[in-house]
């Protein structure tokens, strides 16, 4: 089953680059291996693609504290209420289509239609599988009447006048045609919550209602341990970062630099946008800041890097799998055929190191 939550957790790139490679190396990007819808920018490479291709080479002349460190985040519990909000969403946005009634108002009616003048199509006429909110008043003047009463599969003619003050001064106050075919119609209110909406949802006629809820439960608890991961991360990472005695490579530095500026002004063409005003609208900041960030997540790999190599920390398989599945992936196969086998690596240390980090820190 593949169904969507509808409240993913989702990272803004400032975040990611705040939190430092440590955490964009393991969350590479929100949507994975799979097919997510998201708001806002998407993109193909990501910041954290971007931090990850610029090796941190500086040296770390003397290694911080990094164990008593003080972490006061906390992992969110999944509670029932979060789940049976998603069904309730999802409910809205899979609805059963009604079939054995004549359409009414307040149905959404999923219509066929042609609209033509002296039997010539025109222009903005023709649709086809189009919901419409019965009652709405989106249409000219009795259309929407004109399917009420419809039963789903019946054709009908509606002979319609545009109004006088209509934008287009070709159809205004002419009479025209619309052959409409109702195809079926929902309604919010007629909605149940049983298994045939896991059916409707996940497009399989043996999926059930416990199911549906058990996967949406999973997937807000990987969304709680993705924000957790991240938020942790920022706040030890901090601290070690701060007692350490760090020499930042200026070459990598400057790459990092470049290639997120390159990244972003990318980003910003695709809304017409300059380079500093998509940092503005969309993340928050400013290209100064982008800079800090920037040296501040090279400094947080080149200690994380030599706490990993002192320690002798290697990721298990279970921490291979969460790796995975923040990632939106099947499996760990499914991760190294996305990402590559060096990226996996270096994905699953930064994961299992953070988590190091976390085991033997003093919570707060």
């Amino acid at each position: 089953m593949h169904v969507r939550i509808e409240r993913e957790v989702t990272m803004g790139k400032r975040n990611l680059i705040k939190t430092g490679l440590a955490v964009a190396a393991a969350v590479v990007m929100m949507t994975g291996c799979g097919d997510s819808s998201t708001t806002g920018p998407t993109e193909t490479t990501t910041a954290a693609q971007a931090e990850t291709e610029a090796a941190a080479d500086g040296a770390v002349a003397e290694l911080g504290e990094y164990k008593g460190l003080t972490l006061t985040v906390k992992r969110d519990e999944v509670e029932d209420s979060e789940v049976e909000e998603q069904i309730q969403s999802l409910a809205v946005q899979y609805p059963p289509e009604i079939t054995d009634r004549a359409a009414k108002v307040g149905d959404t009616a999923n219509i066929d239609y042609e609209g033509t003048k002296d039997g010539v199509s025109f222009a903005g006429g023709t649709a086809y599988a189009h919901d419409l909110e019965l009652g709405s008043g989106t249409f000219i003047p009795g259309f929407e009447d004109g399917i009420v009463g419809m039963m789903p599969g019946e054709e009908k003619d509606l002979k319609l006048t545009f109004p006088e003050d209509y934008y287009n001064e070709d159809l205004a106050g002419e009479e025209v045609n619309f052959h409409v075919i109702l195809n079926h119609v929902t309604n919010p209110e007629e909605i149940e919550i049983d298994d045939d909406l896991a059916k409707r949802v996940n497009y399989d006629k043996d999926a059930t209602l416990d199911q549906l809820r058990d996967e949406i439960r999973g997937k807000l608890q990987i969304n709680a341990e993705v924000h957790y991961y991240l938020e942790a991360a920022a706040e030890l990472l901090e601290q070690v970062v701060a007692t350490s005695t760090l020499t930042v490579d200026p070459e990598a530095l400057e790459t990092m630099q470049d290639d997120l500026e390159k990244e972003y002004s990318a980003q910003a063409s695709v809304y017409g946008m300059t380079y500093k005003e998509f940092l503005s609208v969309f993340m928050n900041t400013t290209p100064e800041q982008v800079d800090i960030d920037a040296e501040n997540s090279l400094k947080e790999e080149m200690v994380m890097n030599e706490i990993i190599k002192k320690e002798n920390i290697q990721a298990t398989d279970e921490q291979k799998e969460m790796v995975a599945k923040i990632n939106n992936c099947r499996d760990v196969d499914q991760l190294v055929d996305r990402y590559g086998e060096e990226q996996a690596e270096k994905m699953y240390g930064m994961y299992a190191g953070t988590y190091f980090l976390i085991e033997h820190a003093v919570q707060e």
